[in-house]
C-alpha cells in the first residue's frame, strides 16, 4: 500500500476517533487525537468541522459519520 494512501487512512481515522471522543463525552482525550490528526496530516479545516458537527447535534448521525468516512477513503484510492 502507498505510504500517502496509508497516511490518508490513519488521518480519517485519527479524525474518526476524535468525532467519537466528543459523540462520547470523553473530552481529556480529545486534545491527544487532534494532534495525532494533525501530525498525520489533518488540516485546521478537517477538525473544526468535526467540531462545528459536535456542536450542531449531529450526533446521532455515527452511521452518517462513518458514510463521509467511507467517502473520504473511496476519494483517496480514487486519486491514486
Amino acid at each position: 500500500m502507498d505510504n500517502t494512501l496509508t497516511d490518508d487512512i490513519l488521518k480519517v481515522t485519527a479524525l474518526l476517533y476524535f468525532t467519537e471522543a466528543l459523540q462520547q463525552q470523553q473530552f481529556e482525550d480529545c486534545k491527544a487525537l487532534i494532534l495525532a490528526a494533525k501530525e498525520l496530516g489533518a488540516e485546521q479545516a478537517e477538525i473544526q468541522e468535526v467540531i462545528a458537527a459536535y456542536l450542531r447535534g449531529d450526533q446521532g448521525g455515527g452511521n452518517r459519520e462513518a458514510h463521509r468516512v467511507k467517502n473520504r477513503l473511496r476519494s483517496i484510492k480514487e486519486k491514486k
